[in-house]
């Protein structure tokens, strides 16, 4: 029993220094190299989409619902035939043996979705049911590990590998009220036979749009803290709305003042 044990933690291990190199090659490109393949109109569009777009002026209930724009942008925003990732993987020229092509491949297999926590596993991750396709996967996450608890349910992009999946860095925990009104409201739009998974790719996006928007007007829709963002404070649901300056750093990531990026048809 101990030897099992043991072995078990050392495999965790092992996946886990796997997904901290993942991890930093996906913080670099979305931060600094999938941003560059979006247009002006991409946070525009997105933003109108997902509710957070006012007299074209982007508005947030909470600052880090940037990143939640931002992963819309790159995964669901077609332009010039397909979306960021895949854009920016026709041009790379990467080396197939590479992270960086193993980080880009999960990038473009991803898929948006409401995981349910059936186990935290300390320092690792969590175990989690895939409520759309019914599947179980071990979701690394040191962050999830720490503040996760047993019977939550989020809503989260998932890059799929073949020992485990990461999130996108953009979840979303729920309360029972928004997840009933995706069950009862949203979700019997998009049904094909009982498999949303089978629509389009159109439909999908549409399905994500509308699963964020009811996420980001819930009361629960505070995001859950990440080990990438760990030094920031725990976030609660600030009910007040944060305005973009025009001066100010533009919340897609871009470098540039808000004027000159996202809010420059203001």
């Amino acid at each position: 029993m101990m030897a099992a044990w043991l072995t078990l933690k050392t495999d965790y291990s092992q996946l886990v220094d796997r997904y901290k190199k993942l991890r930093e090659i996906s913080r670099r490109l979305h931060t600094e190299v999938l941003p560059k393949y979006l247009s002006k109109r991409a946070f525009q569009t997105c933003g109108r989409k997902l509710g957070i777009v006012r007299d074209n002026t982007l508005f947030f209930a909470n600052m880090d619902h940037a990143g939640v724009l931002m992963d819309y942008c790159i995964y669901d925003y077609k332009e010039e035939g397909g979306n960021a990732v895949s854009r920016y993987m026709a041009n790379a020229q990467l080396d197939v043996q590479s992270d960086e092509y193993a980080m880009v491949k999960a990038m473009s297999e991803s898929f948006h979705t409401l995981v349910l926590v059936t186990e935290v596993l300390p320092d690792v991750g969590v175990r989690v049911v895939d409520l759309f396709a019914g599947r179980e996967y071990l979701l690394i996450d040191m962050g999830l590990s720490r503040t996760a608890v047993k019977g939550i349910v989020i809503a989260t992009r998932l890059f799929p590998f073949d020992e485990f999946v990461m999130t996108s860095g953009a979840p979303l925990s729920m309360d029972e009220d928004t997840l009933r009104a995706i069950r009862d409201s949203v979700l019997p739009q998009f049904e094909t036979e009982g498999q949303y998974i089978l629509v389009d790719a159109q439909c999908k996006a549409d399905l994500t749009a509308s699963i964020i928007r009811l996420c980001l007007n819930s009361e629960s829709s505070g995001q859950d803290e990440y080990e990438e963002v760990e030094a920031a404070p725990a976030l609660l649901p600030i009910r007040r709305e944060v305005h973009i300056g025009r001066n100010d750093p533009c919340p897609c990531g871009s470098g540039k003042k808000h004027k000159h990026c996202c809010g420059w048809s203001t």
